[in-house]
């Protein structure tokens, strides 16, 4: 979601396409501590790969990567780390990639996000605050999802066609709906309108470096950036990759 009248303009400074003057993106001298980071993350992915869920298939490459990791020596990670950078004198790793940098590509919404509901009827990716029918963005729909929690885990015998169909697709879902630690908190995470990442005048936010987890960004995203927005303030809805599509 981007707020502003000049959405491009203001996601310009995140390009990684930009360069920039070459700045030392990793030291030398502290290989051993971007190998521990590595070797740390992978465990704690892997210890909850019940939780998030993992295909064998992936949980396999990341004990296999993992035990690659910790026969590596320091210097040999450091070589993987930084293969297509360049050296200064200390043996420092140096870029000319945009340390803001956030997308490859970045363009106004149309396959792979949700526009907004208006009120008029239309929907838009881009549209003021106030002709923005929040009401169908923001906690809509919440019967359905009682129903999945309560068919799928208090195991409440589906009533009528539409939960019969709620049944089959959410019935053996266990896995995920053990993520949530009640029904509300279920109904809350489903219903509520969020995006990825917030941009305005005053920077970027995203569910990474937001700092207290997917579930939080998701249930106060609404309350926290939308809420305080005034009636005649552009949103946008860009989509955006780190990747060349």
């Amino acid at each position: 979601m981007v707020v502003g009248d000049n959405p491009e303009e203001l996601l310009k400074k995140y390009d990684l396409n930009l360069k920039v003057e070459p700045y030392i993106k990793y030291k030398y001298l502290k290989a051993n501590k971007y190998k521990d980071i590595s070797i740390k993350t992978l465990e704690k992915v892997l210890s909850e790969a019940d939780k998030i869920p993992l295909s064998d298939n992936i949980k396999s490459s990341l004990k296999n990567r993992l035990t690659d990791l910790k026969k590596l020596s320091d210097f040999d990670y450091y070589r993987q780390l930084t293969d297509g950078l360049f050296y200064d004198s200390e043996g420092n790793a140096l870029s000319e990639e945009n340390p803001d940098g956030k997308w490859k590509t970045c363009k106004l919404g149309k396959n792979f996000s949700v526009p907004f509901k208006l009120k008029d009827g239309t929907e838009s990716y881009s549209a003021k605050v106030k002709d923005i029918d929040w009401g169908l963005m923001h906690k809509a729909n919440q019967e359905v999802y009682k129903a999945a929690w309560e068919i799928a885990v208090d195991k409440r015998k589906p009533v009528g066609p539409e939960e019969e169909k709620i049944a089959a697709a959410m019935g053996d879902k266990d896995v995920y709906f053990s993520k949530f630690k009640d029904k509300d908190a279920y109904v809350l995470y489903s219903t509520s309108y969020w995006n990825y990442a917030y941009v305005d005048k005053n920077g970027w936010i995203d569910v990474d470096s937001f700092g207290k987890g997917e579930h939080e960004w998701i249930n106060s995203f609404f309350d926290t950036f939308v809420k305080p927005l005034n009636p005649d303030d552009t949103v946008s809805i860009y989509e955006c990759t780190n990747y060349e599509i």
